[in-house]
């Protein structure tokens, strides 16, 4: 951790991507109100939240295996 004015700040930050299935937005809804609690104890916590439709069949993958040109 880093000081400033006599304040603990932190030197690193944790970042987590989550993708999973769901029936409704509303169940998506529900999902990120509980990680919203699970992360009330940190203040500075950030949460970005985002509903999409699920690819076609094997596009989720295709973008992974792109590589440039060398």
């Amino acid at each position: 951790m880093i000081k400033t004015n006599g304040q603990k700040m932190a030197s690193e930050i944790c970042s987590i991507r989550i993708m999973f299935p769901v029936e409704s937005d509303e169940s998506a809804i529900e999902y990120k109100k509980k990680i919203t609690d699970i992360l009330s104890e940190i203040p500075e916590a950030q949460i970005h939240f985002t509903i999409s439709s699920l690819p076609p069949r094997g596009e989720l993958n295709a973008h992974s295996t792109i590589r440039p040109d060398s």
